[in-house]
């Protein structure tokens, strides 16, 4: 684990387990008939939702078997749900992963840079000798942004389509750089810019913040000062940029900064951390939303904003004054004006909250296990201009359900009646909770687990499915 990295505790993610068509109606489905769910492959084990990735229409995703590391997709269909090629041995020394779509093609990384257009014969590594080692990041300017390691010199940033006349080379020496691999070490920003950590060859034990403008000026927005720091949770808010500085030591508070993407204007917003740090930086209206516990006020885990200022960090709204745990906040999630959470605000348990960005505009959502008991959503995704996320009614267990057009409702019954089957949560940076949900086409994609093996099962469900009330 690379330093910057203060794990949360895992029980965040245990209480947690825009709009793209202008006009859609759901069609609902006869009582009788809500399962739209299809269980399109069982009994495998697949990487989670965060290793799976929509490409074309189809969703791919790698399966390990106990003799070998394999890729597969699907189109929503079980007859359609299909092994596209065997790439490595189960005792490989390193296995696919960093699935990113780019261009309608699929890149991944296993020690060497793939490509794949879905076929068994248009998968294989890239035919660029100065990529073979490289390792992909994301999608930019059109192409697939990777980081090609050169020993002795540290990293260079290319962006490609798989072919030597569509590849070029972004950023190079100097300075040398050794950049960070991890989702949160790099965003884009409004205008394009990349920003990203690293740390110079000449001295590895100052991390920096670095912004790469479209034109290629690479400046230098942040630099720690002391060993022992690192840089976490990068996060983009037009073309502001938020991170924390953590001294990785018992009792020492992680601090908050932003920069505007110009030399020297970082700014330290606030100290945090001595109880735990703050996690889920998400980009809301203008403005960062982040769950937090202040270190000097009686509120425990509450929502907090900032615009980039330290008079304009503050908490957002205080959903369960007075208590110690707080309303604990997460899966924060942008659904086209809107921003929805779980919290418990000591009255209705564990549901979901929505705001439009302002306290009074703060309200619950949906309390979809009504009373004091929770219901315990989570895995919250937006797919299609809907939110899909999980919870239990205290009917019908754990099962997918949704929001569209601010009305919330179960999709689907996996286990009818009062029975469950768990579905897999996703593990966003920094370990913070994430979606268990996967667009691809017209479905969308969630996995769930046996509760008694390793294996799990992966599921498909229109987008425009949904259980009609009883």
């Amino acid at each position: 684990m690379r330093p910057g990295f203060r794990p949360l505790p895992m029980v965040l993610l245990a209480l947690s387990l825009t709009r793209s068509v202008a006009a859609e109606v759901d069609a609902a489905l006869a009582p009788a008939d809500c399962v739209p769910a299809t269980r399109v492959l069982e009994l495998t084990r697949i990487q989670g939702p965060e290793g799976m990735v929509a490409v074309g229409g189809q969703l791919f995703f790698i399966v390990v078997s106990s003799t070998d590391w394999s890729l597969w997709r699907s189109d929503g269909t079980a007859s359609g749900t299909v092994r596209v090629k065997t790439l490595a041995p189960i005792t490989a020394p390193e296995g696919p992963r960093a699935l990113t779509e780019a261009r309608g093609l699929l890149f991944f990384s296993n020690g060497v840079l793939w490509r794949s257009d879905g076929t068994a014969s248009g998968t294989h590594p890239v035919d660029v000798p100065q990529l073979t080692n490289a390792h992909p990041l994301r999608e930019y300017r059109g192409r697939l942004l990777v980081i090609r390691p050169v020993p002795g010199r540290g990293d260079e940033l290319w962006l490609t389509d798989g072919t030597a006349a569509g590849s070029r080379r972004i950023l190079g020496e100097p300075p040398a750089l050794d950049i960070h691999i991890r989702p949160s070490g790099s965003v884009e920003t409004e205008s394009g810019d990349l920003v990203f950590m690293a740390e110079t060859v000449a001295d590895p034990d100052t991390p920096r913040v670095f912004r790469l403008s479209r034109a290629g000026a690479l400046v230098e927005l942040f630099r720690a000062s002391g060993s022992g720091i690192g840089i976490t949770q990068l996060t983009a808010v037009g073309d502001r940029v938020f991170f924390f500085t953590d001294e990785l030591a018992p009792g020492e508070p992680s601090h908050l900064w932003s920069s505007d993407g110009t030399w020297g204007s970082a700014v330290l917003l606030r100290n945090f951390g001595l109880i735990a740090p703050p996690f889920g930086l998400t980009a809301f209206d203008g403005r960062l939303f982040f769950t937090a516990v202040a270190e000097d006020g009686p509120r425990g885990f509450e929502p907090w904003e900032s615009d980039g200022t330290p008079a304009g960090t503050h908490p957002f709204v205080d959903l369960r004054p007075g208590e110690s745990a707080g309303s604990l906040p997460t899966n924060m999630t942008v659904l086209g004006d809107k921003l929805y959470f779980v919290a418990d605000d000591g009255v209705h348990g564990r549901e979901l909250w929505v705001t439009d960005g302002t306290a009074a505009g703060t309200r619950l959502s949906i309390d979809i296990r009504p009373g004091a008991p929770s219901s315990f959503p989570y895995g919250l995704a937006t797919a299609n201009g809907k939110l899909y996320f999980v919870a239990d009614d205290g009917v019908h267990g754990s099962e997918p359900w949704k929001v569209f057009e601010d009305r919330p409702r179960r999709v689907a019954d996996l286990v009818p009646g009062g029975g469950s089957t768990p579905i897999e949560p996703g593990v966003g940076p920094f370990d913070a909770p994430a979606g268990s949900f996967v667009r691809a086409g017209g479905f969308v994609y969630f996995l769930t687990a046996s509760g008694e093996t390793p294996d799990n099962a992966l599921w498909s469900m229109k987008t425009g499915s949904y259980c009609p009330p009883r």
